[in-house]
């Protein structure tokens, strides 16, 4: 387990989905808190909206998260604590 950035996404107060690596053109990187911003806003402008009652929201946070690899050995975030 490490400690890293990553966009989470909650639905119920419960995390459903999460990313912590992007793809720049050096290749697949870690995500930092300014790229977790980033992608944050672009998705809000992009439509998203949290729901009125806080239901559903994103988050960027620094987790405990487990590591692993995709099917295209790239590293990914397998899971967060």
């Amino acid at each position: 387990m490490i400690e890293m950035v990553v966009l989470v996404l909650y639905l119920n107060s419960a995390p459903i989905e999460y990313m912590g690596h992007i793809e720049r053109d050096s290749g697949w990187q870690r995500m930092t808190i300014s790229d977790c911003l980033r992608y944050k806003r672009t998705i809000k402008r992009n439509g998203w909206q949290e729901s009125k009652t806080g239901n559903t929201r994103y988050s960027c946070e620094l987790r405990q998260v487990t590591l692993g690899q995709s099917w295209d050995n790239k590293e990914i975030v397998k899971s967060i604590h």
